[in-house]
C-alpha cells in the first residue's frame, strides 16, 4: 500500500455548496492537507451535458487553481462499478462533487464504491464533498428528500460523521425544515450555507473554515454556532 494512505483515520471536508470564490478557504485546506498533489473527481451527482462530464472538468481545474500555486493532478471518475482501494493507492484525497444527492448514492451503493470510500478514509485518505458530496457522508439523505425525482430506495447516507446528517446551501428561512427533520429522524444536523464549510479530524474535532458561521442543530436543542476558525467536537 503506498505511503500516502496510512494506517490513521483521515479528514473530511464538507462544503456547503456555494461557488469558487465561496469554498476558496475550504479549498485551500484541503489542498494544502493532501500529502499526495493527486486527486480523484467524481462528479456523478450532476447529469451531463450533450459533450458529457468536460465542463465539469474545466469547473474543478479553475476552482482547484484558483485555491493552490502547485499542481494538482486530477483523475474524473464518472464510473465507480470495479473500482477498487487498489486503484487509489496513489491518490491523496477524493472530491465528490454536488448535483441530485439521491442519483449520487444510489450509483455509490450500487458499484460498492461505498466500501472503498470508507477503507480509503480508515487509512488515511481526505474525503472532500460539495453540497450533494457533503450530504451522503452523514447519516440519512432524506433531509433532501425532495431531490428523490426517480424513487431511489436508498437513504442511509455513509454515515462517517459520528450520527449527523448534513444540509448544504442552508440558509434561516429553512431553519424549520431542520426542526422537523431533527424530531422525525431523531438525529443530529450540521447546516452549512453556502459560504461555510467543516473540516472533521481523525478525533471527531471539527473546525468551521470559511466566511459565515456553521450550525449544528441537536435532538437535545443544545444547538452550537461555529465562527470562522472556531473548533468543537461532534
Amino acid at each position: 500500500m503506498d505511503s500516502d494512505i496510512n494506517t490513521s483515520i483521515g479528514q473530511i471536508f464538507l462544503g456547503g455548496g456555494g461557488g469558487a470564490e465561496d469554498s476558496v478557504l475550504l479549498d485551500k485546506r484541503f489542498l494544502n492537507a493532501l500529502k499526495n498533489k493527486k486527486i480523484v473527481y467524481i462528479p456523478i451527482a450532476l447529469t451531463p451535458k450533450l459533450g458529457g462530464y468536460e465542463s465539469c472538468f474545466d469547473w474543478i481545474t479553475s476552482t482547484l487553481t484558483n485555491a493552490s500555486d502547485d499542481f494538482i493532478e486530477i483523475s474524473m471518475w464518472i464510473d465507480l462499478n470495479k473500482k477498487s482501494i487498489t486503484d487509489l493507492e496513489n491518490y491523496g484525497g477524493i472530491y465528490i462533487g454536488g448535483g441530485n444527492t439521491y442519483k449520487l448514492l444510489n450509483h455509490v451503493y450500487k458499484s460498492g464504491f461505498s466500501e472503498v470510500l470508507i477503507e480509503f478514509y480508515n487509512r488515511g485518505g481526505l474525503i472532500y464533498g460539495g453540497s450533494a458530496g457533503a450530504v451522503i457522508l452523514g447519516k440519512s439523505i432524506s433531509i433532501v428528500s425532495e431531490e428523490n425525482d426517480a424513487n431511489y430506495k436508498y437513504e442511509n447516507g455513509l454515515n462517517l460523521l459520528n450520527d449527523k446528517s448534513v444540509l448544504c446551501h442552508f440558509d434561516k428561512d429553512i431553519k424549520i425544515t431542520v426542526e422537523h427533520f431533527i424530531e422525525n429522524k431523531r438525529g443530529d444536523v450540521i447546516a452549512l450555507t453556502e459560504k461555510s464549510g467543516l473540516i472533521i479530524s481523525n478525533n471527531n474535532s471539527v473546525e468551521s473554515v470559511g466566511f459565515e458561521p456553521v450550525t449544528i442543530y441537536t435532538l437535545s436543542g443544545k444547538d452550537e454556532q461555529l465562527n470562522p476558525g472556531e473548533k468543537s467536537k461532534i
